[in-house]
């Protein structure tokens, strides 16, 4: 499958960041400590500056006794009772003080480099269980204009089937058409084309083209096959094959056994956003008068912006085999 050969070529981007300089928060935190360490050192001294003049001052009280001629208050070393570095003691730890409290307010105010938004990591390559749930991406490259009003509702339809609101003529038989999956272009073979990015969006394609694909009944069925069909080898000779049987040169199927078969449901059997798979469930009489199942497989691959089926072969669009008995879900017409 192209998905697989696609998925074999994406290399996962490694998600690595530039080594980031130092930031300043930790010389802040260095300085930080060394003031309070500082500030811690001040204050015991200052401490200690107050006890010894305050033990001084007793031991003046106890040597000056009543009666003794007042002491000479002009002899500073007679009436010190504070050492000499108190002064400067004092003066360096207010200063001390007010640049803690600055640097504290400035931590407090400056913007928190944890809080701040980090630049976004480098994106890898999307896993398939990431590819499965992934909603379509907005402003999307659709094939057709109508598609931007279709819905992007990625619900599964592995296990509830889709509402469809009207099954039209086209082809050999009735397609489902819906306003939120598609298809929202009808071309002027009948054929409808233009689907939702999405699990419904696909099967509603894949149950249309199982009915109303074949370029070999007319120029403008022809054309349809650039639009609903992958392209490559087997396109190209499914279209030379169409091209034989509408000049004549070679016998195609009449669709009798297509016109007359009833879609009765499908099984999902895979689904990413590049690539689908389902089994279609039909029943249609068999010669001896009773009705009997077959599974006809519809591979599809979004391209251009559109679901497309992906032939089988360069003879044939779908495999078609009877169905043995294999679980599915209901889904048709007349469901």
């Amino acid at each position: 499958m192209l998905t697989n050969t696609l998925n074999a070529l994406m290399i996962p981007a490694i998600n690595a960041t530039p080594t980031q300089p130092p930031g300043m928060e930790n010389v802040t935190m260095i300085l930080g400590w060394i003031l309070w360490a500082a500030g811690l050192v001040l204050f015991v001294y200052f401490i200690f500056g107050l006890v010894t003049a305050g033990r001084n001052r007793r031991r003046g009280d106890e040597v000056e006794a009543p009666g003794d001629p007042p002491m000479d208050t002009n002899n500073n070393d007679a009436t010190r009772t504070r050492p000499r570095w108190f002064g400067p003691a004092l003066i360096a730890l207010v200063l001390l003080l007010v640049g803690v409290a600055g640097w504290i307010i400035r931590d407090l105010t400056a913007p928190n480099e944890a809080e701040a938004p980090t630049a976004p990591a480098a994106s890898t390559a999307p896993t398939a269980g990431a590819a499965e749930s992934a909603a379509p991406a907005s402003g999307e490259d659709f094939a057709w204009d109508c598609q931007a009003q279709l819905s992007t509702d990625t619900s599964s339809v592995a296990d509830e089937a889709p509402e469809v609101q009207d099954w039209v003529a086209a082809g050999y038989s009735v397609v489902p058409s819906s306003p939120e999956f598609g298809g929202c272009e009808r071309r002027d073979s009948g054929l409808r084309v233009g689907y939702a990015h999405s699990e419904a969006g696909a099967l509603m394609a894949a149950a249309t083209y199982a009915m109303a694909l074949d370029p070999s009944v007319s120029e403008e069925a022809a054309e349809d096959v650039e639009v609903a069909m992958v392209e490559g080898p087997n396109r190209d000779q499914i279209e030379e094959k169409a091209q034989r049987i509408r000049d004549g040169l070679e016998q195609g199927d009449d669709g009798t056994t297509t016109a007359s078969s009833t879609l009765l449901g499908y099984s999902q059997l895979n689904y990413t956003d590049e690539a689908a798979s389902y089994q279609l469930v039909y029943s249609f009489p068999s010669g001896n008068g009773l009705e009997e199942k077959a599974l006809a497989q519809a591979d599809l691959v979004w391209e251009d912006g559109d679901w497309k089926l992906d032939p089988a072969s360069g003879t044939k669009m779908m495999t078609a085999d009877l169905h043995q008995g294999q679980p599915y879900i209901e889904w048709g017409p007349k469901v």
